[in-house]
């Protein structure tokens, strides 16, 4: 096989395996799956065609025309093909958007996934296979393929996708073999054969990846306030990565209410001053963040963070789905509040919320609220949100069965870790209870007798946190009360969370206002009941217990059931809601405007416009390769040395494996081609003197290529 086979064999094979990559990472993220031979095949030949492409400039021109005089033909004689099409794509945006962002599971939704899957994975292939072409095939840059692909998979293990991890590692020991043997190719492989140096190649990649993974990682990673609180306001989609760490430092309110999942244990450090200003008829409990898992790492810190999180986003107008039964009766009510000594893209609401006055992110399931920017100081916000009646009798009679698989996998786990006599002390207060509202309450009354107390010792190191307070400390603060009650209900099947957020002082200041301090940021639990949802209990003798029934008001504000679940969200739906509301805190919704011939049209300049940033960027990288090799006089040696090789290869002169290049020009000269005696001198005195070229030796081989081209095209003539 010759040199000049080994080489196109090799480049079309190291650019579809790091395509397959990138692409078997991207699906994993999606959670799609196709048979591994199909995303094979099409990986494949996408590559081989973006390869083949991108190399010939004048191929794409053709190209790119060829699209643009179609486009025009279906706009002027098939309008309502090309309408179709951009509706496909138009949607296909949305659903991806949507699916990337919270991935809602309604059979609605679940159909438009189904439609829009096969077509994921074309775009998906297509848009990696281009990457990896440009960058590794016509750039032949092995930083920008090994960095871009580097920050690719960085992003998709922040984003949960735990296999990213493996296919990183794989990814980089690619990059590493192909740089080594790009680097044989360009010194000719005289030191030895292909087989022998790719065995080394990828033995020391190998042990340069694994040698990174088990590299020590427990260190801490440096901190620049001003930096990462800028990053996350212009990002705050990053606040949700699987670090936790998303919460810049700033304001003390922040540090306060922070720590309180974060940095469970050591004395609590509060002032008086004041957070934010709320306007409401009733003393309520704010819920900033709500967690779900209790962690104790191997050191033995323990703390709070979620599983895997998914946002979804709603306009101004958009509503929460209702989490409670449609049996059971509410209230409407609303709250105004006046953020003034923090600024945090948290949205603080009681439970249950329903509507906000400004758009907004909700999590799905512990329905946490995020704005898209922060909240500085001042900037009001108004919320309207639904309190569920409460019968006691009938939430006695009610458990957790209605909870899914994995809702009970999320809010029944704590720490492997966890000591026996946790469980046992939790199965003691409520083995003789006969429903989970009294074994709820018998936890809650238990730990309510325990002394509250701000100035409490940190937790031991190896000690866990919920042990250490119920058999050594016996004190401490709502973090302790709080974090005890939801993993001392878990271990008994009880599902719980764990809520950290603000509870409004007792009555309001003379002007109306909650005047809301840090020293009002609070923690407490919320279980779950059948129909009822979430249940608000108060673990911290601090504060007084909530007792039930929860009756509502005769003046309360019912809508019809219908009106508020979940599948049914039009604006007319929610005219009572905000009816109820004075006109200041009235928040308006938008409809979805019809497409029409002026969208038809904007949308035929934006694929012209699209076509066009394709085809400069194109040539901006075809000129900016030969730019280089202008600039670089032994790499154009090279390059027209092996350019002429080709040319005599097409001839009959393919040179082999065992010859020297003066054995090969020896064996070329004698059929005609004097010149090339001066062609290989200039070459070997390049490669292998270490010789400057000047430019006339540059000219001459150059011309020697050129006169075989055209002895070329005179034979075709």
């Amino acid at each position: 096989m010759g040199r000049r086979l080994k080489e196109v064999l090799y480049e079309y094979s190291i650019n579809i395996a790091l395509s397959l990559v990138v692409v078997f990472s991207a699906l994993e993220g999606f959670k799609f799956h196709f048979p591994w031979f199909y995303v094979f095949l099409l990986t494949a030949v996408s590559t081989i065609f973006f390869l083949f492409l991108l190399k010939r400039p004048l191929l794409i021109v053709l190209l790119l025309i060829i699209i643009l005089i179609g486009d025009f033909a279906l706009f002027f004689g098939y309008r309502d093909i090309l309408v179709s099409i951009f509706l496909y794509i138009e949607g296909f945006v949305k659903w991806i958007n949507a699916y990337m962002n919270y991935a809602p599971s309604s059979p609605a939704f679940s159909a438009l996934t189904e439609k829009y899957k096969v077509f994921t994975l074309f775009v998906t292939v297509g848009i990696v296979t281009f990457l990896i072409s440009a960058m590794n095939g016509l750039m032949r840059s092995w930083f920008l393929t090994l960095l871009s692909g580097m920050i690719f998979f960085v992003v998709q293990w922040y984003n949960y996708v735990d296999k990213a991890y493996f296919y990183l590692m794989v990814y980089v020991l690619l990059c590493f073999t192909d740089i080594g043997v790009k680097n044989y190719f360009r010194k000719n492989g005289l030191r030895g054969p292909l087989s022998a140096f790719l065995a080394i190649v990828m033995l020391f990649s190998s042990i340069s990846a694994f040698g990174a993974e088990l590299m020590p990682k427990a260190f801490s990673p440096l901190k620049w306030d001003r930096l990462e609180n800028w990053f996350y306001d212009t990002f705050p989609f990053t606040r949700e990565w699987r670090n936790g760490e998303g919460k810049p430092k700033g304001t003390p309110a922040e540090d306060v209410f922070v720590s309180f999942a974060s940095d469970l244990g050591g004395a609590a450090k509060v002032s008086n001053s004041v957070v934010m200003e709320v306007e409401t008829k009733e003393s309520t409990y704010l819920r900033g963040m709500v967690y779900d898992q209790y962690v104790t790492s191997p050191s033995g810190k323990s703390r709070w963070t979620n599983y895997v999180q998914q946002y979804r986003y709603e306009n101004v107008g958009g509503v929460i789905p209702v989490t409670f039964s449609r049996n059971v009766k509410y209230q409407i009510k609303s709250l105004k509040i006046i953020p003034v000594n923090i600024k945090s893209d948290i949205l603080f609401s009681p439970w249950q919320p329903y509507k906000l006055s400004d758009s907004f992110y909700y999590e799905e399931e512990n329905l946490n609220l995020k704005a898209k920017t922060s909240h500085a100081t001042g900037e009001p916000y108004f919320v309207i949100y639904l309190t569920p009646s409460i019968d006691l009798k009938d939430l006695k009679e009610k458990g957790s069965t209605s909870l899914s698989e994995e809702e009970r996998k999320r809010y029944l786990s704590y720490p492997s870790n966890l000591p026996e006599r946790v469980k046992e002390l939790a199965y003691s207060l409520t083995k003789d209870k006969q429903n989970q509202y009294d074994k709820v309450k018998a936890v809650e009354e238990y730990l309510r007798k325990f002394p509250y107390s701000l100035d409490v010792p940190p937790t031991p190191p190896g000690r866990d946190f919920v042990d250490y307070f119920l058999f050594d400390l016996k004190k401490g603060y709502c973090t302790h009360y709080a974090t005890a009650m939801a993993v001392m209900l878990r271990t008994v099947g009880i599902p719980t969370r764990y809520v950290v957020g603000f509870k409004l002082p007792p009555a309001p200041d003379k002007n109306g206002k909650y005047i809301v301090t840090t020293a009002d940021a609070h923690a407490w639990v919320e279980v779950y009941f059948d129909d009822y949802g979430w249940v608000t209990f108060e673990p911290t003798p601090h504060y007084p217990s909530i007792e039930f029934p929860i009756f509502l008001s005769s003046t309360s504000s019912d809508l019809p059931k219908e009106d508020i679940l979940p599948d049914n969200r039009r604006e007319e739906d929610f005219k009572n809601i905000e009816e109820g509301m004075s006109q200041s805190e009235k928040v308006t919704g938008s409809e979805n405007a019809p497409v029409d011939k002026k969208k038809e049209i904007k949308l035929i300049e934006v694929l012209g416009a699209f076509l066009l940033i394709m085809a400069s960027s194109i040539f901006a990288l075809y000129f900016k390769k030969k730019k280089t090799l202008d600039k670089d006089e032994k790499y154009l040696v090279i390059y027209y040395y092996d350019k002429i090789v080709r040319k005599l290869s097409k001839r009959g002169f393919t040179m082999r494996d065992s010859e020297t290049t003066l054995e090969y020009q020896e064996r070329v000269a004698k059929e005609g081609y004097k010149d090339f005696e001066q062609i290989t001198r200039i070459y070997n005195k390049t490669v292998y003197g270490s010789k400057r070229p000047s430019l006339e030796e540059i000219k001459r081989m150059k011309e020697f290529f050129d006169s075989l081209k055209k002895e070329h095209s005179v034979k075709l003539s």
